[in-house]
C-alpha cells in the first residue's frame, strides 16, 4: 500500500503537515524579540490535535538560527540535570569551557573552575552555565511535551524557572498538555509563572487547506470526493493522516468508514472517554447524532441548567464539542457519535 506519506506516528512531523503558519510565527517571533513579553508559551489541545508536532516543528525552527540552544526535556526525569548536560553538551557552549580549562562531572553535578573547589549543588552549575550563554548571547529555548500537575518534577522546575528569569538569564520554555493537565497545573498553589503564561489552544486545521492538500495528493479524484475526505476530518489533525493513509489504501470513501473508526477509537479515543468524568459522560451519551440542541441535552440528561453550564463548558474547552452555535452543540471529533453509541451506559 503506498500511504502517500501519511504517518500515524505521534509527534513526528508528517511529510503531509498542514502548517499552523500564524501560531508558530507567533512563538517564535515572541521569543526572539530583544525584550520579550513572555518567556513562556503553554500548547493546549485534545489528544492527537497536533501538540506535539507543533513544539517540534517550532523547535526545528529555532535550532536554524545560531543563536539558540535548544534543549528537549523528559518531565519524568530530574530536569536541572538535564538542562546542565543539554548546555554543557552544546557545541558552542562545551568549546567555551573547554578553551577556559573547566571540567564538569554530571554524576556528583560538579564543576572544577581552573583548580578551584568543586560546586556540588546542581542549581548552581546550571547558573554558571546560562551565565556563560548569556555573555556569548546566547539563547536557550526547553520544551517539555505533555505536562501534568501531579509532576513533582515539573513543578520544583517551575520554581527553578522563575528563579532563573528574576536572574535575567536568556531562557524560554515551550510546554504541550491536555487541557485538564494544564488547567489544574496553572490553578496549583505557589505556580504564578505558569498562571501567567499564555495558552495556545490548537483549532481544528482549515478544511480549505485539508482539501488542497488531499487535492494535491489524490489529483485524479473528483472535487466532491476530496470536499467529503476533507469535510470527514472536521479539522483533527490524526483524522487527516488516517483518512489519507485509508484512502490511498481503498480510492473510495464508502469502504474506509469501518477501519477509520477502528484507528480512531484503538489510538485516541478510548483514551479520550477513560480520562471523562461520568458527568460529562452523562451528556455525551445524549448524542445518537452529530448535532443536539441545549433542551434536548437537558431534557434527556434530567440535568439543571448550572450543572449542566459547567459539563458543557468543560467538554468545550477540552475540545470534544464545538458550542459556536448559540443553543446548539456538535460534535468536535469525526464520528464521535459511532464510538459514543459502543460504550456502555
Amino acid at each position: 500500500m503506498n500511504n502517500n506519506g501519511f504517518t500515524l506516528t505521534f509527534g513526528q512531523i508528517p511529510h503531509n503537515y498542514i502548517e499552523r503558519s500564524e501560531v508558530t510565527r507567533k512563538i517564535i517571533t515572541d521569543f526572539s524579540l530583544d525584550f520579550p513579553s513572555f518567556h513562556s508559551y503553554i500548547i493546549t489541545g485534545i489528544r492527537a490535535s497536533g501538540k506535539t508536532v507543533l513544539l517540534t516543528k517550532v523547535s526545528k525552527l529555532m535550532q536554524e538560527n545560531s543563536i539558540w540552544i535548544i534543549i528537549d526535556i523528559n518531565p519524568n526525569r530530574e530536569i536541572l540535570p538535564q538542562i546542565a548536560a543539554g548546555l554543557y553538551e552544546n557545541e558552542s557552549i562545551k568549546k567555551l569551557f573547554l578553551e577556559d580549562k573547566l571540567s564538569i562531572s554530571f554524576k556528583g553535578y560538579g564543576i572544577k573552575i581552573k583548580g578551584k573547589e568543586n560546586v556540588s549543588n546542581i542549581k548552581t552549575l546550571v547558573e554558571i552555565l546560562l551565565k556563560v550563554a548569556k555573555d556569548n548571547n546566547k539563547r536557550i529555548l526547553l520544551t517539555i511535551d505533555e505536562v501534568s500537575n501531579n509532576n513533582n518534577f515539573v513543578n520544583t522546575f517551575i520554581r527553578d524557572f522563575e528563579s532563573f528569569l528574576r536572574d535575567d538569564y536568556p531562557i524560554f520554555l515551550l510546554m504541550t498538555g491536555l487541557y485538564e493537565n494544564v488547567f489544574l497545573l496553572q490553578n496549583s498553589k505557589n505556580l504564578t509563572f505558569i498562571n501567567q503564561s499564555p495558552k495556545i489552544d490548537l483549532k481544528p486545521l482549515d478544511l480549505n487547506l485539508i482539501a488542497k492538500e488531499y487535492q494535491k495528493i489524490f489529483p485524479n479524484t473528483d472535487e466532491e470526493t476530496i470536499n467529503k475526505l476533507a469535510n470527514l476530518t472536521k479539522g483533527y489533525a490524526f483524522a487527516f493522516q488516517v483518512i489519507g493513509l485509508l484512502f490511498s489504501k481503498y480510492t473510495d470513501i464508502e469502504k474506509i468508514y469501518g477501519e477509520l473508526d477502528d484507528y480512531l477509537s484503538i489510538y485516541v479515543y478510548d483514551k479520550i472517554w477513560e480520562s471523562l468524568p461520568e458527568g460529562e459522560k452523562k451528556i455525551l451519551f445524549c448524542f445518537d447524532k452529530n448535532i443536539l440542541t441545549t433542551n434536548e441535552i437537558i431534557s434527556r440528561t434530567k440535568l439543571n441548567s448550572k450543572t449542566y453550564s459547567v459539563y458543557r463548558d468543560r467538554l468545550i474547552r477540552r475540545g470534544i464539542l464545538n458550542g459556536d452555535k448559540y443553543g446548539i452543540l456538535e460534535l468536535a471529533l469525526p464520528r464521535f457519535e459511532v464510538f459514543i453509541s459502543k460504550q456502555t451506559y
